[in-house]
């Protein structure tokens, strides 16, 4: 058995900030080798799906590895086969209750991945366990406890105020008691893990400050994702639009967060003024039948695509002229990052932690209050080319300093660092 040479007692001592340049030992080359080279990550999640969380630990996964990092994905479905049938029962039995299949998915999901991130550990050692969510996190302290073992556990915060008040939103977690039994849950592992990694500075004053919780140590590392998306634009055409239409673009799960059934009462101003434009939403969810009815409404039914899931997000991206986001909160929203990274302008109310990608991508902020007002801001962007086409440059330009998959597991090994001794002291 393998023990991790970053010991918890170092880790904690490490400063929060993770883009502090400190000197590393150097391989054979010359080159800087990583603190923590044998990383595990840790998930509830399927690896395979559309979800934020998703999307980030593949890309964290890719980028660990391009850095040189040994990383591996654990997730409930590296356990055992026999857990296949308790997962199942949740499929049978979840749509009569949903709390109680939420309460189920987390409790086995949980025994799942402990099980294979048990024997994973104790088999080839681990320097840090980067975990997706709080009971991933927990999985993980118990792991560590339970085979005494000295690997940093690391939370990155996805949530947008918490998990329990997500499930409640989406309908899945209706009564008080077990509500408030995740949020007691959160503010225990928030506080023991030994770092957390907030997606947004948004998130670590929502965590710290307006609920309180004390963590050992954090950093603000923003998503980032490949840099180029190797996708060529989907043709107009296969869209059933022309080439020289205003192509307007939105992704994302339509659900009332989202606010996609908003998004259609502005774009019926915009439409107005610019009868060439067309508004392109991809993504399914509850709110498809509302946004319909708001189609249907506003009589733009021959301006307005609902594409559904799509895999090709990047190849759609690539066609549109403009990104419009309308979601009434956000933590840090993968898709507007994708949309610099194709060189799109982007348009997004500043909810959540939005404001922090806006400034730092140069985008626009719109009012999901006021349609005279984001008309106002959108008015240069709908009308002028060559204003959209500068403003997706510098989008692209940002998108390259800061938002690459490079650059966030550059910022992650920097955060699993431990502290660099003192000139003439020797390491503790």
């Amino acid at each position: 058995m393998s023990h991790s040479p970053t010991s918890v007692a170092n880790f904690r001592a490490a400063a929060a900030a993770p883009t502090v340049a400190t000197s590393r030992a150097l391989d054979v080359n010359g080159h800087a080798k990583p603190a923590a080279s044998n990383i595990v990550i840790a998930t509830i999640s399927r690896l395979v799906g559309d979800t934020g969380v998703q999307t980030h630990t593949r890309s964290l996964n890719e980028g660990l590895l391009a850095a040189g990092a040994t990383s591996i994905v654990q997730t409930p479905f590296s356990a055992r086969a026999w857990w296949l049938p308790i997962f199942g029962i949740r499929r049978i039995f979840g749509p009569l209750n949903r709390s109680w299949s939420t309460r189920w998915y987390r409790r086995w999901h949980a025994s799942a991945l402990n099980d294979a991130l048990g024997r994973l550990v104790a088999r080839q050692g681990a320097d840090a366990v980067l975990a997706q969510c709080p009971v991933s996190a927990a999985v993980a302290l118990d792991v560590r406890k339970r085979l005494n073992l000295d690997f940093p556990v690391v939370l990155v915060c996805h949530f947008n105020f918490s998990e329990a008040q997500e499930y409640r939103d989406k309908g899945e977690l209706a009564d008080e008691a077990s509500y408030q039994a995740i949020l007691d849950f959160e503010q225990r592992v928030l506080g023991e893990v030994d770092r957390v990694v907030y997606v947004s500075g948004w998130a670590k004053r929502v965590v710290e400050n307006e609920r309180g919780i004390k963590v050992r140590e954090s950093s603000i590392i923003w998503n980032g994702i490949a840099a180029d998306a190797d996708a060529s634009p989907t043709p107009r055409r296969d869209m059933g639009m022309a080439h020289d239409d205003l192509v307007l673009i939105n992704v994302g799960t339509l659900e009332k967060r989202k606010n996609q059934a908003g998004l259609i009462d502005l774009f019926a101003e915009i439409a107005g003024d610019w009868p060439k434009a067309r508004l392109v939403l991809v993504g399914d969810g509850p709110e498809r039948g509302e946004v319909r009815r708001r189609i249907e409404h506003h009589n733009l039914a021959s301006k307005v695509r609902m594409l559904g899931m799509r895999r090709d997000v990047p190849a759609l991206l690539a066609s549109a002229d403009l990104y419009l986001h309308y979601s009434m909160l956000e933590n840090c929203p993968v898709v507007l990052i994708e949309a610099a990274r194709a060189s799109l302008p982007l348009a997004a109310v500043p909810a959540g932690g939005v404001p922090e990608l806006l400034e730092a991508l140069g985008g626009f902020p719109i009012d999901a209050t006021s349609a005279a007002i984001s008309l106002d801001t959108l008015r240069p962007l709908l009308g002028n080319a060559a204003v959209r086409r500068d403003a997706g440059k510098a989008s692209r330009a940002a998108f390259e300093r800061a938002f690459t998959r490079k650059a966030m597991a550059a910022a992650y090994l920097e955060a699993m660092q431990p502290p660099t001794a003192a000139p003439g002291q020797a390491e503790p």
